[in-house]
């Protein structure tokens, strides 16, 4: 594999202020924070990785997230009123960033925002700001698995898309009391926020306000960069593929990486092919052409295979690959869309993906601050375990009893009153444990999210937004820098993999 731009420096060697910089982020044994490790699904030997993609909103661009959802929230409330008929008391709306999750899913026929298992399975779900209860679940969704793939269902799988997620609640809730919003219907209100929201982005509304005022929206980290040069090392290029285009890539990675460390004069020496407008997922899946880029962005003419050093838009997966020359395996991409990232290109290609998950941060804070009592929650789990076995014992041997008391004179009927008696006391207690259960699961719930508890857990279960993780993506991690941490041909190992027959085994090894 051969490339027309130049090496950069950090391809021979680690810079020394470089190295002083992960000495300053690292714990005294060497080992970075639980926040910023980088955690494996799929053991990755990082020497056989000969190529790096990285998508750039929410993985190289980590916004400031209540301002730049804020923005999202006005623009979009803007649109709706101007354009879409929607009435002035919209403005009225409650920003609620607290409000979504990422892995939500929107049920566009009964207005509901949802959150389901990986059984495809609905335990919590709002009717704008109501919870429902449980008879109202068991109305909508009968507990049963229902189909995610339907159009019925919007899925809210990146962090871009949860100001409409909570637009489109609060609308729902506004209709119970505007005429004008409850005559559109549920479908309807949904698809003028997304109507909306895809002006706002396509537009470039939302990327002049952000480009004139980066400070406000973005974060420069110099540890970002310093991951991008730790994975250069020994020559492996680094490719920019994002949806974004051009002006706007080009000045977000400006504003990121120029001038950030001594010797990095410009965000173009980091990436040794950039990809723009690439529309992803169909880039996964759609054969269609690039389009060269010069200097300034603007189009030159069609191009059949991109060429190292340069920017083109457009294109698909089958050119680079060509380009690259590599087999699939080799190539590590790393994004923050469960869908556009992951889990098309998993399905389109051998790629190897780490996602990046925002959330994972504050997830790790509130486990390690909740460890008391999330040992007292299983505490509470195996206790009631050992009460529902007893409960079965107590339950058969009361039937038992009863049966031998109509067929057996001889039968002692105080022996089965005492029985009946057990069951009641064992009954109480395995309700009461119940209660405790319960209480103890919302109060865990809330500390990791207000309303929807964490974003992997669904009660003992893997969320639906967790399984979609474990199945497509090989690494995963709070943010791209934590890549600093890590050196340029690490060993990502699996640490366990159990089946649900081993756990005891490993809880007894712990």
């Amino acid at each position: 594999m051969s490339r027309t731009q130049a090496p950069h420096p950090s391809e021979r060697r680690l810079p020394d202020e470089v190295q002083a910089e992960l000495l300053r982020h690292m714990t005294s044994d060497g080992e970075p924070q639980s926040e910023q490790r980088i955690f494996v699904n799929r053991t990755l030997r990082m020497e056989s990785v000969r190529c790096v993609g990285f998508d750039l909103d929410w993985t190289l661009a980590d916004y400031q997230r209540l301002p730049f959802e804020r923005l999202m929230f006005d623009l979009t409330i803007e649109r709706l009123i101007e354009h879409h008929g929607h009435p002035a008391a919209v403005r009225d709306l409650g920003f609620r960033p607290d409000f979504p999750q990422r892995g939500l899913l929107i049920d566009k026929q009964a207005g509901t925002v949802l959150r389901m298992s990986r059984h495809r399975f609905v335990n919590l779900a709002y009717f704008g700001r109501e919870r429902l209860n449980r008879d109202e679940l068991k109305r909508l969704y009968r507990y049963e698995p229902i189909q995610p793939a339907s159009g019925r269902f919007y899925h809210i799988d990146s962090l871009f898309e949860l100001p409409e997620t909570n637009i489109y609640a609060e609308l729902v809730e506004a209709s119970k009391t505007l005429p004008a919003l409850a005559e559109r219907g549920y479908p309807r209100l949904f698809e003028d926020v997304r109507a909306a929201i895809d002006w706002v982005h396509a537009a470039g509304t939302l990327k002049s306000r952000v480009l004139a005022d980066t400070d406000r929206y973005l974060r420069r980290d110099r540890l970002l960069a310093i991951a991008l040069l730790r994975l250069r090392l020994g020559g492996r290029p680094l490719i920019l593929l994002t949806n974004s285009n051009w002006e706007y890539a080009s000045g977000l990675c400006s504003f990121l990486f120029d001038g950030l460390l001594p010797g990095l004069e410009s965000w173009r020496q980091l990436f040794d092919l950039v990809i723009v407008e690439a529309g992803k997922p169909d880039f996964f899946r759609h054969d269609r052409p690039f389009t060269s880029l010069d200097r300034d962005g603007e189009p030159k003419g069609e191009a059949k295979l991109p060429e190292w050093g340069g920017s083109y838009s457009g294109g698909c997966l089958e050119g680079l690959m060509r380009r690259i020359d590599l087999p699939g395996e080799q190539v590590l991409y790393v994004g923050d869309h469960i869908y556009g990232d992951a889990v098309t290109s998993k399905q389109e290609s051998t790629w190897r993906i780490a996602l990046i998950v925002r959330e994972l941060e504050a997830e790790i804070c509130a486990r390690l601050e909740l460890g008391r009592q999330s040992g007292r929650h299983i505490q509470l789990m195996r206790e009631l375990g050992t009460l529902g076995h007893e409960l079965d014992h107590v339950r058969d041997q009361v039937a038992l009893g009863g049966s031998l008391a109509e067929t057996t004179a001889a039968f002692d009927r105080a022996d089965l009153e005492a029985w009946r008696q057990r069951f009641a006391d064992v009954g109480r207690r395995h309700r009461r444990g119940l209660r405790q259960l319960a209480e103890s699961a919302e109060q865990l719930d809330a500390a990791y999210h207000p309303y929807w508890g964490s974003l992997f857990k669904q009660g003992t279960s893997k969320t639906r937004f967790a399984g979609q993780l474990d199945s497509y993506a090989c690494l995963y991690t709070a943010r791209a820098r934590n890549f600093a941490f890590y050196g340029s041909q690490h060993y990502y190992r699996v640490a366990r993999d159990p089946m649900m027959h081993e756990l005891e085994d490993l809880e007894a090894d712990d």
